[in-house]
Formats: C-alpha cells, structure tokens, sequence
C-alpha cells in the first residue's frame, strides 16, 4: 500500500493524526510537569545537602564536646580517687599509732606529734602534699614552712571564699568530703583552683586533706581538644559543596579556627566586610546562625580575585558548648548548575524520545493497522474474562501465525488457570500457615529480649542501689553504735563483707546480661552501624583513657604505641572501642604482674591492632576455643572464671562485620596477644 493510499484511509489518518496530537500534547504535558518539578527539586536537595553537611558537622563537634566532657569526668573521678587513697594512707597510719597510744606503747602527744611530722614530709605528683588542721582551721602541720601552725580561720582565697574553716565544719558534720577553692602551688605564685579531699581524725582531734590543681586536668582536655580540632580541620578539608563551596568554623571573636585558605585559617577575620553593603562579615554571619535562609552576599572567584560579583551564600549553625560558629560557603551559580543540567538534558531526551516516537506511529500504524483490530478486539474479550474468545485472522504471514500462535496460548493459559487455581489456593496455605509460625517465632524473640531487658537489668539497678545505701548506713551509723561489744562488731562486719558481695556479683551479672543482650541484638540484626572515618591514634587514645582505671587497681602498666602517618579506617567507633575495651578487660583479669600494651600498624590495607599482655596465656589447644559463645578457658567448678564467655564472641561479630579477622597468639605463662585487623578507609 503506497503512502498516498494510506492516507486516503480516513481510519489511517484519524490514527495518525491522533497519536501523534497525543504523542505531542502528553510529551508537552509531560515536560511542563516533571522538568520545572525536577529542577526545583534538584536546586532544593543542592540546598538541602548543603545543609545537612553544616549539620553533619554540627554533630561531629557536638560528639568532640560530649567527648571531651566525658573524658574530663573519668579523669576527675580517677583523681578523686587517688585523693582518697592519699588519705586513706594517712588515716590508716594515724589509726596505728593511735593504737600505739591505747596500748601505752606512746603518750598520746608523742603519736600526735610523731602523725603531724610524717604530714609535713609528705610528698607525691606536681607539687602535691597532705595538710592537717585543728578545729580552730590552724594548718598544725602543712609542708610550707610559712603556713605551718597558721591560723587560717579567716583566710580567704582570690575569690573571697573561706579556706579552711568550711572543710573543719563538713568533717566535723559528715566525717569527709570534697570542697573547691583557689590556691597556689608550692614554688608559684599564681593561684590555681584547687580540689581538696578531707578527712575527720577524731582520735586526735584533726582534719586531714589533700588536693589537686584543676590545671592539670585542664593541660590534658585541652590537649585532647587540639587533637580533636585537628582531626576536625582533616576532615573538612575533604569536604566539598558544588564545585568549590566548603566548610569553615570561627568563633565569636571573629577568630578562624578552621578554614582550608591557609591565608585566614589561625586568624581573625573581624575587619572582613560585605563588598555590597560595607557591614563586617562575621557579625552578619553570626545574626544568620541556625536561620534556614542562611546569609546571601557577593564576593569573588578563586578564578576571578578581586571582583566581589557573584553571588554566594552561607548557612551558620552556632554551637553554643564551644561558641563556635560552623559555616557553609558555596556559590548560588554552583548550586543550581545540576539542576541547569538535568533541565536541559531532560529538554534534549523528550525532543528525540518525542521523535522517535512519532517515527514509530507511522510505522506501527503502517504495519499492524488492520490485524491488529482483530488481535486487540480478542485481547480484550479474554481480558475481560472470556476464555472461549478466538481471533478470526486467517492469513499466511507473520500475522497469522501470530494469530495462530495467540489462539494456541490462550487454550493453554485457559488450562493453566484452571490447574493453577487449586495450586495456588494449596500453596497460599501452606504459606500462610509457614509465615504464621515464622511471625510467631520473629515475635517471641523480640519479646523474649525486651521481657530479659526489663525484668533482669532493672532488678539489678535496684539491687545494687539498695545494697550500697544498706552499706553506706551500715557504715555510717550501725557500726559507730557498735562499740566494743566484739560479737556486734563480728556480726556488722560480716554483713558488711557480704553486702560487698552482693554489689559484686550484681554489678558482675549486669555485665553478663549486657553480654547476653549483645549478643541476641547482633544476631538478630538490630544493631545501628554508625559508620564513619575513624583515626587509629585517636580510637587507641580514648580507650587507654577509659581502662586506665582497670589497670590502676591491679597495680598494672598501660600503654599505647601508633606506628606514625597511619590512615583512616571506616567504622563504627563506638562498636571499636567495645572491641578493645573487651579484649583490655581480659587482659587485666588474666595478669597479676607486668604490663598491658596497645599497637596500631599498617598491614596490607588494613590498620592491625593488638592487645598484648604479661598474664598467664593460653594452652595451644585452647586458643581455637576461646572464641566460641558460652567458652571458658580453665575448670568452671574451680576456677570460676567470670562473665558468660560471649564477650570475644561479640569482639569477633563485630570486628568480622567491618571485614576485619581476629585471632589470638599466646604462651602459657609467657602472656597473650590478641590481634585484629579493620581494613583502611576508602579515599
């Protein structure tokens, strides 16, 4: 059939005429719907990525905050302690020769003098010394010749605080305690803040103290900050927003923390001025701080320096825990240029798709305009049901055997269902029933978890609460009513011992329970992975912090060596730092004398860490086992080995999930070293 023919057909014509109306209007349609809609989109998800960076960051210095504030605590609590230790010292050798006094061995006098003495020569850190006081806040002994027997009833600190009397009066109260105030370490001038640790001496009529400069806490958060900052600078110097935009931070002096132009990084900024307006920059900023419109100013291009043309705009968020100030710097035109793209791409995809589809209705009309009425006309008679329905094409060409082929498939399909029918309405049952029981199953678990969490970790909150308060009273009010009734004394002190024990075992099954929980989240796939780039020196650093305590009560050495230029490595540093907390936990439990050593190396793309011991290491045969859940190495009747052995089981799921390997090589007697590896992260 020619094409003049064709389109005297007035069934042709109207086909044509209408698909390709149709074709032009719904493309038409089309991109007037989707193209302004997806620019606008796209401009608003530039904007919003822009934003999440700032508040990505945000978060990253909020964590450094947390971090920082974390550490300050645990460093504080370990010093309070060594404060009461101090103390204690001296309290247990006032108790001795308060004994000497009793028993006529010395006049009560002589065990005075003889205590005030050893005071004075008490020496131990930065400077660091004991004192002694009378109730009348006269310092009876202190190392300071120049403060030795003053009377410091009204002496005041630089902040106008009474000294001493206020720690008299709380030992007197409560026996001992804590009390803050400035005051200059021996050899300086320049008072400092001073915690002080008391103490009430009754048998001699003393209070005892000892303290500690608040700087040196001060010198080791402060440098754990820069370490953090610095890593912080590392990292957003990575960061990138379009094609030049980036992150930078200054804080409310105007000073730039942290910038990636060498030139105004470690600088004030405050005389930067708006080109347009004249107005200084960081105050404008700063008015803008965590507002969604961010702040829209002109400047110049790395490209074009010194012409302030184009426009640019910044969003601020302000941290109000470190007073910083955390911005985002991109050009309007950077952000936008996607959405050109796709707008214009989108423009030139619809032009040829329209094209060819216009090409193809011709061709298809051409081709499938009669036999395709007869095929589509049975189509829909089977589609709406009608399985009897047969195409009456008869021809011998393709479309015949289409035809043909058509009637065939329907003769099956027809069949097929009704075989099918009963199939499915089988399967459909056995499936119903299967994912019934799996639902059940998937249910008991989670409640079997949320019933052990709430019925076994909240008892054990109270249980130790009640047994230290029980303790506590004990100490403090059964045990002074005592007297020296010796039975009285034997029966407080062996309820006191065993309220001890009950604080130990159940702060003890609290931990087995954190295991077990561990455990059944990581099985069953619960666990958030907060991935993130994490530097070996910093994961290493914060873990020694946090075991140094372990280590201190069994005498024992900790220390951490990184090999030098080590790279990132993607994790979850949290899960991380579990792993090494875990492995340092066993080493001390294992080690009665020597020391503990942490190691980060670089092997093959990976960073290797290890935790090496001086403890009583593993039989060969044994060293397979001690991963697995539930395995104790050593005889459970006798040795009684604590914890539920889950906790390297978890180390491995944990370290296996960030495609890591852990393994173990020890000696019996000779110690133990725990290895893993976590691989490098990508750049």
């Amino acid at each position: 059939m020619s094409l003049n023919s064709q389109f005297k057909s007035g069934l042709f014509r109207r086909i044509i005429a209408t698909t390709t109306i149709t074709r032009v209007a719904l493309f038409a349609i089309m991109y007037l719907l989707a193209v302004p809609f997806i620019q606008s989109t796209i401009e608003s998800i530039e904007h919003r990525s822009a934003r999440t960076i700032l508040d990505n960051v945000y978060d990253t210095v909020e964590h450094i905050q947390h971090s920082l504030e974390n550490n300050r605590q645990t460093v504080l609590l370990a010093r309070k302690t060594t404060l009461r230790d101090i103390v204690a010292v001296v309290e247990s050798r006032a108790s001795w020769l308060e004994q000497q006094a009793r028993t006529g061995k010395l006049t009560r006098d002589q065990a005075k003098s003889m205590l005030l003495e050893e005071i004075r020569k008490i020496r131990y850190g930065n400077g660091d010394y004991v004192w002694a006081s009378d109730y009348r806040s006269v310092l009876v002994a202190h190392p300071d010749q120049k403060l030795n027997n003053s009377d410091f009833s009204q002496q005041r600190d630089t902040r106008g605080n009474l000294i001493v009397p206020p720690m008299v009066a709380g030992a007197l109260a409560t026996g001992e305690g804590y009390y803050s105030y400035w005051w200059r370490r021996l050899g300086d001038q320049q008072p400092i803040e001073k915690l002080s640790f008391y103490k009430h001496l009754p048998a001699f009529e003393l209070v005892i103290g000892t303290g500690l400069y608040l700087d040196d806490i001060d010198a080791t958060i402060n440098r754990q900050r820069g370490i953090a900052i610095d890593e912080l600078r590392s990292q957003l110097r990575k960061t990138r927003l379009g094609e030049t935009g980036y992150v930078y931070i200054f804080d409310s002096h105007g000073f730039m923390l942290i910038h990636p132009n060498a030139n105004i990084e470690t600088k004030t900024f405050a005389d930067a001025t708006d080109p347009a307006t004249g107005k200084p920059l960081a105050p404008m900023l700063a008015a803008v701080a965590d507002k969604p419109e961010g702040l829209r100013y002109k400047w110049d291009r790395p490209d074009d320096p010194g012409n302030y043309i184009y426009d640019k705009i910044s969003w601020v968020r302000h941290f109000p825990g470190l007073d910083w100030y955390i911005c985002t710097s991109v050009y309007v035109d950077e952000l936008d240029d996607s959405a050109r793209t796709v707008r214009n791409r989108a423009l030139l995809i619809f032009g040829i798709a329209l094209l060819i589809s216009l090409v193809q209705v011709y061709f298809f009309v051409k081709g499938l305009f009669g036999p395709l009425k007869q095929l589509s006309d049975t189509a829909l008679s089977i589609g709406k049901g009608d399985l009897d329905a047969r195409c009456p094409l008869k021809r011998d060409d393709e479309f015949g055997v289409l035809a043909d082929a058509f009637n065939g498939m329907v003769d099956r399909l027809r069949d097929n269902i009704q075989n099918l029918d009963a199939k499915v309405s089988e399967r459909t049952a056995e499936l119903e029933t299967a994912n019934r029981e799996l639902r059940q199953l998937d249910q008991t678990k989670s409640d079997f978890i949320s019933t052990v969490s709430h019925e076994l970790r909240t008892p054990m909150t109270s249980i130790v609460g009640f047994a230290k308060l029980a303790k506590k009273k004990l100490d403090d009010v059964v045990l002074p009513q005592v007297g020296t009734d010796k039975k009285a004394a034997r029966a407080a002190s062996q309820v006191s011992s065993n309220l001890d024990i009950i604080v130990t075992e159940s702060e003890r099954l609290s931990l087995l329970i954190n295991d077990v929980m561990d455990m059944a989240t990581l099985d069953a796939g619960k666990v958030e992975w907060q991935l993130s780039p994490v530097a070996a020196a910093h994961l290493l650093e914060c873990t020694a912090t946090t075991t140094q305590g372990l280590a201190d009560i069994k005498g024992l050495a900790l220390s951490w060596q990184v090999e030098p230029n080590l790279p990132e490595i993607s994790g979850d540093e949290i899960r991380l730092r579990q792993v090494l907390v875990n492995l340092i936990s066993n080493a001390v439990k294992f080690t009665e004398i020597g020391q503990i050593t942490l190691r980060a190396e670089r092997q093959e793309g990976c960073i290797r860490f290890c935790v090496q011991d001086t403890g009583i290491g593993i039989a060969p045969e044994n060293q397979g086992k001690v991963f697995d859940r539930f395995r104790q190495i050593g005889d459970t009747l006798t040795d009684k080995p604590q914890g539920t052995g889950l906790g390297l089981s978890i180390c491995r799921q944990i370290v296996e999930h960030h495609g890591g390997k852990i393994w173990i090589e020890s000696e019996p007697g000779k110690g133990s070293t725990f290895y893993f590896t976590i691989p490098c992260a990508a750049l």
